[in-house]
């Protein structure tokens, strides 16, 4: 840079090169900042910009390129580094990106050529060694992955990356590199849910949602919930017991708004606060709100606490009530290679004078090629409340079960993500009750077409409500577009 600066002052011919060449190395620091901290639409406006005062710099023009692969815009990404090759057929760099977005797209074939002709071309390099193996773990082709990796290493036997891949290989962990994309930080959301346990009870529930990004690191989302519960109710008439109560059917209608900010101060601090209110079927409005902090004091691992007061509304009994609870929740997620570790516990104090406590721990292990991976793992939760009040939902006033954990995941292509669970165990539904059998199905899928996403879910299992032990089938669609 110093000799750079010494020549624009030794000519006038060079005055106009050196300021372009100050102008474009600036955009280039600007977009590659702007990259490092995953701002990808704000390094996608300086890049362009600059393009268009550079329109023949293909510097700039691979690192949009770049920026648009980052946003999961492959085919804008493809082109641009097709028109570097066209000017320039020897720039490994964009042959690089080329062959990347060709795997990203599984135009293995193609990606696979590029790869191997720079490898010919020059046998130690590293980078596209590691993308030939990536795109064969992808093909289920380990063998020879093996080799292109056992080749690199005679080259560059200290590489990390190159290591990483022979014990993936060994390990029987064959899943090639995964790409990361830009996290779209806005959507809307309209999703609902309905429910019927085997007490008789009935829930529809719909809700709309948005999620706006005010700046980089501050969300503000908006939700508004309706619900609608029907099902059998007692009453007892003043001088009758219960074998001379009167069943009738009840209908309660609930609606919620909840708005919310979510400030992410660094990336390894999350910060929220919200409230809103609920109106119960009679048109009485109570307010709710909710302020919760998440710390991930290293990789892979998540703490969190949160602090609440929320409506509880299982059902229409407990619903006509006109419940509320308020209490903390502390949770932890660890998720080492192919591991989801989480906990969770709280304890909320109801508006009936109640008080409730929940703990639940969940292990799940994965194995097997992304494609299809197999899942086996272990669930404990545990229910309690101080009394066993008469409006159903709070008795048995003790609930526990122990779970083991068995199921698949599907992901034949980046359009469908699919997941198929099943929990067996025993469970023990009162306090000092001996267990029994117990056990869950859940079947989740995932259609992703562009910025939409579509999700079909089913489940049948115990516990449906958050305060009782029922069996229930329930169903849950959703509609969300990204942006």
């Amino acid at each position: 840079m110093a000799i750079l600066v010494a020549v624009c002052f030794l000519a006038d011919g060079t005055a106009a090169f050196c300021s372009d060449e100050d102008s474009i190395q600036r955009v280039l620091a600007a977009g590659q900042q702007a990259m490092l901290q995953r701002h990808y639409g704000q390094a996608v406006h300086i890049l362009r910009n600059g393009l268009k005062d550079h329109p023949n710099e293909n510097r700039l023009r691979l690192e949009l390129g770049r920026a648009y692969l980052s946003r999961g815009a492959d085919g804008r990404a493809l082109r641009l580094f097709r028109e570097i090759l066209a000017a320039e057929p020897d720039n490994r760099l964009a042959k690089l990106e080329l062959a990347q977005v060709l795997g990203y797209r599984r135009k293995y074939a193609d990606s696979d050529h590029i790869y191997e002709e720079l490898l010919g071309a020059n046998p130690g390099d590293e980078a596209a060694a590691i993308g030939l193996a990536s795109n064969l773990l992808h093909q289920q082709r380990s063998s020879e992955a093996r080799d292109v990796v056992q080749r690199a290493l005679t080259f560059h036997p200290n590489s990390l990356r190159l290591q990483e891949y022979k014990d993936r290989i060994e390990s029987g962990h064959l899943g090639g590199e995964e790409r990361e994309v830009e996290i779209r930080r806005n959507l809307v959301e309209v999703d609902g849910d309905y429910v019927n346990d085997s007490g008789g009870n009935h829930s529809w529930r719909t809700s709309q949602r948005a999620d706006v990004r005010i700046k980089p690191a501050l969300t503000n989302r908006l939700l508004f919930e309706q619900q609608v519960q029907h099902g059998p109710t007692m009453v007892v008439q003043p001088g009758e017991g219960l074998s001379q109560a009167d069943t009738h059917d009840l209908l309660e209608v609930v609606k919620t708004f909840d708005e919310e900010l979510r400030w992410r101060p660094r990336e390894s601090l999350l910060l929220s606060a919200g409230g809103g209110a609920v109106q119960f079927d009679d048109g009485e409005v109570h307010a709710i709100y909710e302020t919760s902090a998440a710390v991930q004091p290293m990789q892979h691992l998540l703490l969190g606490a949160s602090f609440s007061r929320v409506p509880i509304t299982p059902d229409a009994q407990a619903t006509a009530l006109k419940l509320t609870a308020q209490g903390f929740e502390a949770f932890a997620s660890w998720t080492p290679a192919r591991w989801q570790i989480s906990a969770r516990g709280s304890r909320q104090h109801y508006s009936d004078e109640n008080i409730g406590s929940r703990q639940s721990v969940e292990v799940i292990r994965e194995w097997g090629p992304p494609r299809l991976t197999l899942e086996t793992g272990y669930r404990y939760r545990h229910i309690s409340f101080d009394q066993a009040l008469g409006h159903g939902y709070f008795s048995p006033n003790n609930y526990q079960s122990h779970l083991a954990i068995t199921g698949v995941g599907f992901r034949p292509g980046k359009w469908y993500r699919g997941e198929f669970l099943v929990r067996s165990g025993v469970e023990s539904v009162a306090a000092g009750s001996p267990f029994g059998a117990a056990w869950e199905i859940h079947s989740r899928n995932d259609v992703l077409l562009g910025n939409w996403t579509l999700e079909l879910d089913y489940s049948k299992y115990h516990l449906v409500q958050s305060t009782g032990a029922f069996r229930a089938d329930a169903g849950r669609f959703a509609i969300t577009y990204h942006f």
